[in-house]
């Protein structure tokens, strides 16, 4: 009797988990896919409002700013805005003589979403076209605001740029930045390459000014990005993902920020969760398809508790029926070389192998 219940849980446990990794190795693959669609320039030039939510970021705005500021994109056709929460007033003093326009949130909640609401509520509709959201931390290149154009001018409403590691010294970040362009690889090229859109990242993304204004404001908890993606997909509006877009970001540098950043994307997830399956008979009623994907993806967990959860669950078969086992130790494969084909070979090198290894100290804390 219990060798057969214990065959049952398994078996049902081994379908989830395949469809999960079968979902990986799809879109890693497709992430292979080549891709020759560019944007083509255009001389008319939209109005931008660059919103920079900085929350005690005195250490690292003034540098972002500076870098923003070298666009080669007429001055007037953009506007840096940062949300200065609790940061020193020579730090807002040095932003002001850079000319950017500083939003002082009130009130006592702290949340990105918050600084989001501050700011648009300070902006008028009139004088903007397009709306850029960037963590306080982040660089970018001069042709940053070119390429958002000509997207935006081409017919973009929702847009995410590549975001990816500008610091590499410990292990967490090695693993950080690794995690990013994995993410990069599944959930934005080989979901783009297979015409569904792309996953928002939290920074270096981009929106249509009038729908951002509207669709903010109805989000108040943490993971606002995810909450962003599920609008946009109730809309219908797919999200657009430019590759050669680079935006610098600043990563964990140790494994216990590292694990906590974990535990505040799982309950960001859990959130959306609940509130996208709600919607799982209406979008099947209506096709949509793409938001029937983020349902299946925010299902997932996360990949650091997959890397942990495959492995304990074979060696647990072993002990039990070794025979059912060999089923989990192909998945494991299956997931790994998933996670491999995900990654792009300049980040393959010794500082990854040894980061590897930290692994299962991380997962444990999570």
């Amino acid at each position: 009797m219990m060798l057969a219940l214990f065959w049952y849980i398994d078996f049902l446990f081994f379908i989830i988990f395949s469809l999960w990794v079968l979902y990986v190795f799809v879109f890693a693959y497709a992430s292979r896919i080549p891709n020759r669609h560019i944007y083509p320039g255009t001389d008319k030039k939209l109005r931008f409002a660059i919103l920079f939510p900085a929350y005690k970021e005195d250490r690292v705005i003034i540098e972002s700013v500076l870098h923003f500021k070298k666009q080669h994109y007429p001055d007037d056709r953009y506007q840096i805005v940062v949300i200065s929460d609790q940061m020193k007033p020579t730090t807002d003093h040095m932003l002001g003589q850079l000319g950017v326009f500083i939003v002082h949130p009130q009130g006592l909640k702290r949340s990105k979403a918050s600084a989001l609401h501050a700011a648009m509520d300070r902006l008028d509709p009139q004088h903007f076209d397009a709306v850029v959201v960037m963590d306080a931390d982040n660089i970018v290149y001069p042709d940053f605001l070119d390429q958002l154009n000509n997207a935006f001018v081409a017919g973009a409403k929702a847009v995410q740029t590549h975001r990816t590691a500008k610091n590499k010294g410990t292990n967490a970040a090695v693993l950080d930045g690794v995690s990013e362009e994995i993410n990069n690889s599944i959930f934005r090229l080989g979901h783009t390459r297979l015409g569904l859109p792309a996953a928002l990242i939290g920074s270096g993304m981009a929106f249509d000014f009038t729908w951002f204004n509207d669709r903010i404001r109805h989000i108040e908890s943490m993971g606002e990005d995810k909450f962003l993606e599920y609008y946009l997909l109730l809309d219908r509006i797919d999200t657009a993902y430019l590759e050669s877009v680079m935006v610098l970001d600043e990563k964990i540098q140790n494994s216990n920020d590292f694990s906590q950043q974990r535990r505040r994307w799982i309950a960001s997830q859990v959130d959306i969760f609940k509130v996208a399956s709600a919607q799982f008979r209406n979008a099947i009623q209506t096709h949509n398809w793409a938001l029937l994907d983020k349902i299946f993806q925010w299902s997932m967990p996360p990949r650091i508790m997959m890397l942990g959860l495959l492995p304990l669950i074979f060696i647990g078969s072993l002990f039990i029926v070794a025979v059912s086992s060999l089923k989990w130790f192909f998945l494991i494969i299956l997931y790994m070389a998933g996670l491999a084909l995900a990654i792009p070979a300049r980040l393959y090198s010794k500082s990854l192998l040894i980061a590897v290894f930290s692994i299962p100290r991380m997962f444990s804390r999570c």
